[in-house]
């Protein structure tokens, strides 16, 4: 058990915060609950069926860029997607009338700040948050298949090369 442990501990961030990983434990609860569920439960036209259609469209948009993209671009689209969704989610609230989230601050002295915010916000924005910082983590990360398909390319190039050179000899022979 302690070794567990201390491999947990050992664990870098880095690693933790895959893009990968991220955009799956992102996807599949945002499109259960986010849309599949809402627009089941709502009619069609409504506001709440409205925004669960734009919650599809963001779920294809995470499934699309973990199956379509890799390397830089995957980090990168993550970093945009999950920062730009989790500041929208704040943006929303803040303009929402009774919207669950409220910035106070007293511009006399003892300068008191307060920041109130609606417990049912915590996990979409703990789960787009954690989705954004894990692009901006791996914002240069380099991808193993992007250098061994350029060492199978220039193999193949070689192999090419071989093969000119042989039917260049075979032509001449005859």
């Amino acid at each position: 058990m302690g070794d567990k442990i201390e491999r947990i501990l050992k664990t870098d961030l880095k690693s933790l915060l895959n893009p990968n990983i991220w955009l799956l434990i992102v996807a599949i609860p945002h499109t259960l609950f986010g849309a599949l569920v809402p627009m089941y439960q709502t009619t069609y036209g409504s506001n709440e069926f409205s925004a669960a259609s734009y919650g599809l469209v963001t779920a294809v948009m995470l499934l699309s860029i973990y199956l379509f993209s890799n390397g830089k671009s995957l980090a990168r689209m993550t970093a945009f997607l999950g920062t730009s969704v989790f500041l929208w989610i704040i943006l929303v609230q803040m303009l929402a009338e009774g919207g669950g989230f409220q910035i106070e601050a007293e511009l006399t002295p003892p300068f008191i700040y307060s920041i109130s915010l609606n417990v049912e916000l915590a996990p979409p924005l703990l789960l787009w948050g954690m989705l954004g910082l894990s692009g901006f983590l791996n914002w240069n990360m380099e991808h193993e298949e992007v250098s061994t398909k350029e060492d199978n390319d220039s193999n193949e190039d070689d192999d090419s090369l071989d093969e000119i050179m042989q039917l260049n000899e075979l032509s001449s022979d005859s």
